[in-house]
């Protein structure tokens, strides 16, 4: 799946990885020095071999952490994983699939438990067990997500939540960002983020253009940025410098579906994932495109080397994005006065998925519908929901998962209602999952 394993928040000890594809490749005991991907990590060298068993240019990618053998918090992610991979093959996607997983600390096993190996497998998507943490939190295993950075034998990785499910072929995507694929026009940059109502960047989903000195770059920030934090009072971070661009210095400002003119670096999680691969896209990379609602901003490097904006345009995606398989939010429907805030939503590619965050997540929730067929009742994401029973109905057979999905509201909303590790990168959890005592 990836290339390389770097305890982005965490502590990293020099460690033999394995990667475990569905069909295993050997490894060439003569490739060259260049594709082995070497991680700067507390100092330490970390020498990670490239993937094998690449059947695609692109990828699609997950985290899951909190995996025990005696808890069921993270069971409704791994469906939801397993779910997206049925869609996007139902919907026409040749991608490959890889998934990041890590064993809590006070597992009992060395190996995914064998049943969500067998469903993983079955289900196509390649494994990468990752290390276990001395000590599990949100805030550190969100930092697992840049990993895909790392995965260098793909042109393109797009990372997605493990609470949203893709209602059409993203693979459009990809395409609209590689000039090789000459069926569509190159309109957007190889590296891709979405901003949401009040943050500049939301890591629910992006796409990465993965190469080593990308990654380097990411292991950089997130060192200089560590070293800065220890020096800083509670909670470690500076909201006006953030992960090293003080706005008002250089005259900017950022956007968001609802802010045009935003000075600090004060927005959900911009201290964590959030805020670091705003900063990393824009102002190391330097080659990105960012989605706000239906404008599309396209940045590259300046003569003086800064960001400079190359073009902004709207509804680009529009024309070769798919007809959702359900719409969201009203989006088809003359909006209510509780709607129209969600309004923003409403354009591809963001109504092209369904991020069903915090509380709102299906697993959570008793079925109020029969398994059926999928409603079409868009206000919030009704029908989202809907549609994610009913496909977790289709692989609960096509997989003989053994869910009782007759019995479900008396059963699994309550085993899965608590997150392990919460649902958001709290303050408190920083000086571990920077390392700051290490």
């Amino acid at each position: 799946m990836w290339a390389g394993n770097v305890r982005a928040l965490q502590s990293i000890e020099k460690t033999q990885t394995s990667y475990l594809p569905v069909k295993p490749a050997l490894l060439d005991a003569k490739e060259p020095q260049k594709n082995l991907l070497v991680s700067v990590v507390d100092n330490k060298l970390i020498q990670t071999n490239t993937f094998h068993t690449v059947s695609s240019p692109y990828s699609y990618a997950w985290v899951l952490g909190a995996i025990h053998e005696d808890k069921w918090a993270y069971k409704g992610f791994l469906w939801d994983i397993i779910i997206s991979a049925n869609l996007f093959r139902k919907q026409g996607s040749t991608a490959d699939f890889w998934i990041f997983v890590r064993l809590s600390p006070d597992s009992k096993l060395d190996d995914l438990p064998l049943e969500d190996r067998r469903l993983l497998e079955e289900a196509g998507i390649n494994i990468k067990l990752l290390d276990k943490p001395k000590k599990e939190s949100f805030a550190r295993l969100v930092f697992d997500k840049f990993l895909t950075i790392n995965m260098t034998d793909y042109k393109r990785v797009m990372f997605l939540d493990g609470d949203l499910i893709p209602l059409v072929n993203l693979d459009y995507i990809f395409h609209l960002s590689d000039a090789d694929h000459t069926a569509t026009p190159t309109l957007i940059k190889p590296n891709l983020i979405m901003a949401s109502w009040r943050e500049p960047c939301n890591t629910g989903m992006f796409m990465v253009e993965p190469s080593v000195e990308a990654f380097a770059k990411y292991n950089d920030a997130l060192l200089k940025h560590r070293e800065k934090a220890k020096k800083l009072p509670y909670p470690h971070f500076d909201f006006t410098e953030g992960w090293g661009r003080n706005f008002v210095e250089h005259g900017e400002t950022w956007r968001s579906a609802k802010q045009n003119r935003a000075k600090r670096w004060r927005f959900h999680a911009s201290h964590s994932d959030q805020g670091l691969m705003f900063y990393w896209s824009k102002y190391l990379i330097q080659d990105v495109t960012i989605v706000i609602s239906n404008i599309v901003e396209n940045w590259k490097r300046g003569p003086d080397g800064d960001p400079v904006r190359e073009s902004e345009l709207k509804d680009v995606f529009a024309p070769y994005q798919e007809k959702p398989l359900v719409y969201q939010w009203s989006c088809n429907d003359k909006k209510d006065d509780t709607e129209i805030q969600n309004s923003w939503r409403c354009f591809p590619p963001i109504d092209g998925m369904a991020h069903m965050m915090g509380n709102t997540k299906p697993w959570k929730q008793s079925r109020t519908e029969l398994i059926t067929k999928v409603a079409t009742r868009s206000f919030h994401q009704n029908a989202a929901k809907s549609l994610w029973f009913v496909e977790l109905k289709e692989i609960n057979e096509k997989y003989q998962m053994g869910i009782d999905l007759d019995n479900w509201n008396s059963i699994y909303p309550a085993l899965m209602t608590n997150d392990t590790l919460g649902t958001l990168a709290k303050f408190i959890d920083q000086e571990d999952a920077l390392g700051l005592k290490e």
